[in-house]
């Protein structure tokens, strides 16, 4: 009954710490509740969803963002994956799409946002030294990741995890997250050096952008319960165990040397 009562025991135990680290191993995928992009020349269009970064033969350069609601996630996040979607087709014929570059490769960076998100919803025209501040600060500040991007990835999801900086504010943020990206490759010569070119949130349907999140759940009542009462268990075997081996007449020796 004892051996049958600490196998029990052990099962138990072992049953609740796997439920427990099965537990933290889901992810919370969030898709884009917003974004756009800002041009070098402060214009910003609140109604245009479309995601472009980099520059352009109308002679702007663009820098984009997106927006997360964190409402859905309560517990430290320990990972964080950015997907943004690169088109292999036009919106429209004739229109260019996803990897533009005349170069093999262009590094697309992400940055922390300073301006806040109701701000970032606002129009701006062209001329505007707001919306130029804004463009500013969507390609600079503390770097959050980076990925070197080609004409390979038209047609796919590019990822891009981000680091410990882009984890810490994660996890300070508060209802909206954004995150400003930029091309940091840019050789200064107006031409077509873009990326997610005819990409727009209205339109990419499962393909939006997403922010795949993995944190750490809080252990239920039922989870802790679970796993003190096997511990209790297995303890109350071992004293038992103990008992048994010193025999019911056993008593403690003291002041015994070997020959």
């Amino acid at each position: 009954m004892r051996i049958t009562s600490c196998h029990s025991a052990r099962l138990l135990l072992g049953a609740a710490s796997l439920a427990l680290s099965m537990n933290a191993l889901s992810d919370t995928t969030l898709t884009a509740v917003g974004g756009g992009w800002f041009t070098d020349a402060g214009e910003h269009i609140q109604s245009n969803d479309n995601y472009a970064v980099g520059g352009s033969m109308d002679g702007y350069t663009r820098n984009n963002y997106f927006l997360f609601s964190l409402s859905g996630v309560n517990n430290p996040i320990t990972s964080a994956t950015l997907r943004i979607f690169n088109p292999s087709a036009p919106v429209t014929a004739g229109f260019p799409f996803g990897y533009t570059s005349a170069d093999p490769t262009e590094t697309y960076a992400l940055f922390g946002v300073s301006t806040p998100a109701a701000v970032l919803g606002i129009d701006y025209g062209v001329g505007s030294v707001a919306g130029q501040d804004i463009f500013a600060d969507l390609g600079t500040g503390q770097k959050f990741g980076a990925y070197i991007a080609s004409l390979a990835d038209n047609g796919h999801f590019v990822d891009i995890t981000l680091n410990a900086a882009g984890l810490a504010a994660l996890n300070a943020g508060n209802g909206v997250f954004a995150v400003g990206g930029s091309i940091t490759t840019l050789d200064n010569v107006v031409n077509k050096e873009s990326l997610f070119v005819s990409g727009f949130l209205s339109s990419v349907g499962p393909n939006v952008p997403q922010l795949v999140v993995s944190s750490v759940p809080e252990p239920s009542e039922s989870g802790l319960l679970v796993v003190g009462l096997a511990l209790v268990g297995l303890v109350t075997c071992g004293r038992i165990r103990n008992s048994d081996l010193k025999g019911p007449g056993s008593t403690p020796q003291h002041g015994v040397r070997s020959s």
